[in-house]
């Protein structure tokens, strides 16, 4: 059984009294997943405008593999 079967069929074992707890929670990790995600965005656009350190790495990568379009 998967585990989202296990959990549907754990939610439909309970007494409907509990359902609007399950969606609380739900709706927190709902919540908490989105502020995850635009966490991680923020910070790769910070580390892209970050021009010293994206210059950095490009120097680094042309001295590791060589320029970009160098075959």
């Amino acid at each position: 059984m998967t585990e989202r079967a296990v959990l549907l069929d754990r939610i439909d074992k309970l007494p409907p009294r509990y359902f609007g707890v399950v969606i609380d929670f739900v709706e927190y990790l709902r919540n908490k997943t989105q502020k995850a995600y635009e966490n991680e965005v923020a910070e790769y656009k910070a580390m892209a405008a970050d021009t010293e350190r994206e210059q950095e790495a490009q120097e680094w990568c042309n001295a590791y593999f060589g320029p970009a379009g160098a075959q």
